[in-house]
Parts: structure tokens; sequence; C-alpha cells
């Protein structure tokens, strides 16, 4: 796994020679997206949940929508690589193995998380019958992660991860499909940006 981190090239040149298997990639994608929802709880440990059940209904909803919504952008974007690499392109092991950063940026974010939590006078939510209070109580509580130092450290750290995913991929299709390298590459970090600037702008550090 250090391999495809620092030698992209010779890593790839050595899956080149194996058959395709999509296990390792896939437990790397779904490791990243557990650590990562598991960390985003840990730092939020300190305010009030946002769903009635506590805490723990609150990390089962993380985990199931980081899974649902990581796994999605797992098809799309090895499905987006083969689209326009080919199959030679080994497109979902590919961004599997892309997704090593992401795992890194996890494991640093354990630590930070329970070391910076997010912090804050904020009064426990309103009733759901009250959707008017509900709402102004939701727009503290993201106003409130968002200015936190350790969400800004998280996001700074998400944008190198992210472009070093994005020079893995490219690593890897100039071995796997050297001819397509640069399209594919191209259009992976459209979308791959797209979606990190829009969970930037999510977050509202750009407002």
């Amino acid at each position: 796994m250090l391999e495809v981190l620092i030698q992209p090239t010779r890593f790839f040149e050595a899956l080149r020679e194996r058959k395709p298997n999509l296990l390792p990639p896939l437990l790397v994608v779904v490791g990243a997206l557990v650590l990562t929802a598991v960390a985003g709880q840990i730092s939020l440990r300190l305010l009030p949940a946002l769903f009635p059940g506590g805490a723990m209904l609150q990390l089962i909803f993380s985990l199931v929508g980081a899974l649902f919504f990581g796994l999605v952008v797992w098809a799309i974007g090895g499905g987006l690589i083969r689209l326009l690499a080919g199959e030679g392109s080994r497109a979902w092991e590919l961004y599997g193995w892309a997704s090593v950063p992401a795992l890194v940026l996890a494991l640093v974010l354990l630590p930070l998380a329970a070391l910076f939590p997010v912090t804050g006078d904020l009064t426990p939510p309103p009733p759901l019958t009250d959707a008017e209070a509900l709402r102004r109580w939701q727009r503290e509580y993201q106003d409130l992660v968002a200015s936190a130092p350790g969400t800004r450290i998280q996001q700074v750290l998400s944008a190198l991860a992210t472009l070093w995913s994005l020079w893995i991929i490219y690593s890897g299709l100039r071995v796997l499909a050297p001819a397509r390298a640069v399209l594919a590459s191209v259009a992976v970090a459209v979308l791959t940006l797209g979606l990190l600037l829009w969970s930037l702008l999510q977050g509202r550090i750009l407002g």
C-alpha cells in the first residue's frame, strides 16, 4: 500500500501482470469511508445530537450515508475511466487504489478529531414539530461546525488528499492505458474537484 502512495507507476506496472481483483481496492474505499465517518462523529461528540436517538443513531446514519455516497462515487468514477480509457485501464481497481490517500487522511483525522472536537454554545435541538425553529438551529449547528479549527484543517488535508489521488490515477493510466491517460485523468479531475468544491460550499467556507 505504501508503494501506491509514493511509487504508483511501479505499483501499477506490477498490478498489470496480475489478474483483476476488485476486493482489495474495494476494502480501501470502504475503510476510508468508515474511518472518515467515525472521525467526523468523534469530532462532534461535544455537540447536541442531531437525532432523537442520540449519538449512536447519528453514527449509524453517518456510516450509511458515507458508504452509500462513497460507493456511488466509486462506481461513477470507475465507470468514467472505463468509458474513456477502455477495458485495459482496470478502471474500478484503479479508482479504488487511488483512494489510499483518503484512507491515510482518515487515519490522521481520528486523533485530530479526538484532540480538537467541535465545541460551542449550542442549545439542544427544538422539537421536530417546530419546523422554523429546527431550521434555525440546524443553521447554527452547521455554522458552528464549519467555523471550527478542526474543520478547517480537515478541509485543507482533504484537498491535498484529493490532489494526491488524482496523481495516482494519472500515474496508473499512464501504465494501464497510456494512449488515453490525459483524457481520462482530466475527466476524473473535473468530477473529483467538482465534488470537492461542492463539499466545501456545503461547509460554507466560501460563504
